[in-house]
């Protein structure tokens, strides 16, 4: 299912690499089976945050905070937080074509926050696959089957910026390192459930800004397995990354939209108190491991 689809439910304004919006339905039966409705919710890895933002807009969890520790993806966020209506002024008056896509592309490294949440929502929305460092969609010459324009509904991504913004009050945003951010969640006497989707393992490199080399998943599966917090970590499918979470309760179960980024099985690690029997039949071809 692409966008065009079925727009409902994409809450995100942001197409991201490896979003996690097919889960969707497995998430929420285990909210209800280990009576966690209503609770806070946690990213430490936000990206394109599109299973946090239906999580709030649909009611499942009261308040969400959102990290990142990529500035681009930070300055986005922030810009739909705080100033919502010039950027949807923005967005309106834009034009989408190459010598636009030009302009933000020199901007990605802007120190202004307002230029680069511009420059990353720009390419996001007219890249292949919405990588940002990736290529733009119909190439230069605008020839391939798609133009520029194919992901970029003014009025549909208007309305999602607008929807985020009205639930500003309930969305605590950060631009922490990812352990940083859930050393502090864990202090905190809140009760919240956090899902850790970090960079994968084999791809990351191609996919995000701020990938992670083994040093870097090695650290974070010592804390994860030592927070007192009930938390979820998703990756790629790799011995690598099993081993690291060896003894910890796993499931493997096949991606149910499959676009060139995300093909074949990806790997669910849960605390230990979570119960997840009921909730299995929600993903495909799951199987624990």
């Amino acid at each position: 299912m692409d966008e065009k689809s079925d727009r409902s439910i994409y809450c995100s304004p942001l197409r991201y690499p490896g979003g996690k919006n097919c889960i969707f339905p497995f998430v929420t039966r285990l909210f209800y089976e280990n009576g966690m409705i209503g609770t806070s919710y946690a990213e430490p890895y936000a990206g394109g945050a599109g299973l946090a933002l239906r999580l709030l807009l649909e009611g499942y969890v009261d308040h969400i905070h959102l990290n990142d520790f990529d500035s681009s993806i930070y300055a986005f966020w922030k810009t739909v937080i705080e100033r919502p209506d010039d950027f949807c002024d923005w967005i309106n008056e834009v034009p989408v074509n190459v010598e636009s896509w030009r302009h933000y592309k020199a901007l990605q490294h802007s120190s202004n926050l307002f230029e680069l949440a511009q420059s990353t929502f720009y390419l996001n929305r007219t890249n292949v696959s919405g990588v940002l460092k990736g290529g733009i969609i119909g190439g230069f010459e605008q020839r391939g089957k798609y133009k520029i324009n194919a992901r970029f509904n003014k009025a549909d991504l208007v309305r999602r910026v607008l929807r985020v913004a009205q639930m500003k009050s309930r969305i605590t945003l950060s631009n922490l390192d990812g352990i940083a951010f859930i050393k502090n969640l864990n202090r905190k006497k809140e009760d919240v459930f956090i899902y850790l989707d970090p960079p994968y393992y084999v791809k990351g490199a191609d996919l995000y800004m701020n990938a992670y080399k083994d040093k870097d998943h090695q650290e974070l599966s010592k804390y994860v397995r030592r927070m007192k917090k009930q938390w979820m970590v998703s990756y790629d499918d790799q011995d690598f990354i099993l081993n690291l979470y060896k003894g910890e309760r796993s499931i493997r179960y096949r991606l149910s939209q499959s676009t060139s980024n995300r093909t074949g099985d990806e790997v669910l690690i849960f605390s230990e108190a979570i119960e997840i029997e009921d909730s299995l039949h929600a993903l495909k071809c799951p199987v624990l491991i």
